[in-house]
């Protein structure tokens, strides 16, 4: 079976912080064999490590780890497409821009504001417990 094209919510990478976490283990699952393909975008990765580094306190070396650490996981896209308007929390719109520019299928999220939607522009929208019925 193909690898389901997802993206994950920066909500689900600050859970995969810690080392021995749920979150940590579904990020690890996203392998060339894996049950999903996982993208992320710059934007994306801005904002992870402005969260680790300000309300988890790492320094910004332990931030650049752990993004190194989930580059082997995940491909590196740039979204060509602004999305507005459709969420409260702005900054979730990043989320939507990345799955709309990897073709996703899947975004993972604890987001309520995201999993309201339940699904956007062909898009499920699915909370992280989820995943491990994904074989």
């Amino acid at each position: 079976m193909k690898p389901i094209k997802t993206v994950f919510d920066t909500n689900v990478y600050l859970a995969a912080s810690k080392q021995s976490s749920y979150a940590r283990i579904q990020l690890q699952r996203a392998r060339p064999n894996g049950p999903y393909q996982l993208y992320i975008s710059p934007e994306i990765i801005i904002e992870i490590r402005s969260k680790l580094e300000l309300k988890f306190g790492y320094t910004a070396e332990e931030s650049g780890i752990f993004i190194e650490m989930v580059m082997i996981y995940a491909t590196l896209i740039q979204p060509k497409q602004k999305i507005s308007g459709v969420l409260k929390d702005a900054a979730d719109h990043i989320i939507l821009e990345c799955a709309l520019e990897a073709n996703a299928k899947m975004i993972v999220s604890a987001d309520k504001g995201l999993l309201r939607l339940k699904e956007f522009r062909g898009i499920t929208i699915i909370h992280p417990t989820m995943l491990q019925y994904l074989t």
